[in-house]
């Protein structure tokens, strides 16, 4: 079975709305899904660390020790928190058991370059849908041309200098961070409304009634505790106007999932376990992590010319 096939075995679930987002639960039946966990689960055992490749650390790479017997899986736009500055993951990883790797990230953080601790902290936030869109188009771009996960950092620093100021926030060192914490308290309402269900393993999020987005973990234990996150990610990019939209979303969905069925596709090596896939369509973006021939991550953008 093609990576892509996957796709046509997502179901939809009930459409659930507030103000001008709505999203629809996911569903993948798969068999056989090699075993995980997540980021936040292994930072918790102490045999896990993220932390600057040296002494003097590299803005683009950071350093990953398992000491775990089990495969970790980093979600592409989970922010790392600590080092010489704020990081971002810039491509979903399934980390090795027992094992050290480089992984590409970006920051999030662009006026600090010294240490608050020597290792990350777990990741409180997935950062915003269109960062993280505009970060998987760049990697795609950067597979393509270098063969390497590198994005556009300039443009990360451009939209998080956009949230600063559509937020009325200043920050000391231009951390994305303090954004995110400054809206915390006022999103849970919106969260709420957006509850995961048993067995769900994804979401497909619209913003002023347009498709954004989506994203599929096909362990749904990993997925139920990166959901919460992944809803404030979709939340952080909707704008806050209001209105009527025609509620023709199961429709859009189901195109939408055709769309990526008849992307183009690209096939590289992941950072650590499994392969990559890149997707790329008149209309949309996207990456699919896969190991042992099973999809790990399905993410997917709306890129809307």
């Amino acid at each position: 079975m093609e990576i892509r096939d996957y796709v046509q075995k997502i179901r939809l679930g009930e459409v659930q709305k507030y103000e001008n987002v709505a999203m629809i639960p996911l569903f993948m039946e798969i068999e056989k899904v090699p075993n995980f966990i997540t980021l936040e689960e292994a930072l918790k055992t102490q045999k896990f660390f993220i932390k600057e490749v040296s002494k003097s650390g590299m803005v683009p790479n950071l350093k990953v020790v398992n000491k775990l017997d089990v495969p970790v899986f980093i979600m592409d736009g989970e922010e790392l928190k600590g080092g010489r500055q704020n990081r971002v993951l810039n491509t979903s990883i399934l980390v090795q058991k027992n094992s050290e790797v480089i992984i590409p990230v970006s920051c999030t953080e662009q006026g600090r370059w010294h240490y608050s601790s020597e290792t990350f902290e777990e990741p409180d936030y997935v950062i915003p849908s269109d960062i993280r869109k505009h970060k998987n188009e760049a990697v795609f771009n950067s597979l393509i041309n270098e063969g390497n996960f590198e994005s556009d950092q300039g443009k990360i620093w451009d939209e998080i200098y956009k949230y600063h100021e559509k937020h009325a926030v200043h920050s000391n060192t231009g951390a994305l961070r303090d954004v995110l914490d400054k809206q915390k308290g006022t999103l849970e309402e919106k969260i709420q409304s957006f509850h995961y269900i048993k067995e769900q393993k994804g979401i497909m999020v619209f913003v002023n009634g347009k498709v954004d987005g989506l994203d599929v973990i096909s362990l749904s234990s990993a997925y139920e505790l990166l959901h919460n996150k992944l809803v404030e990610s979709y939340i952080l990019r909707a704008h806050s106007e209001k209105g009527k939209f025609k509620e023709d979303y199961i429709d859009k969905a189901i195109s939408f999932l055709k769309e990526i069925e008849n992307a183009e596709v690209l096939k590289f090596k992941s950072v650590s376990l499994g392969w990559d896939f890149r997707f790329k369509g008149e209309n949309l973006v996207g990456s699919v992590l896969a190991y042992r021939n099973k999809p790990i991550h399905i993410n997917f953008f709306r890129s809307y010319n």
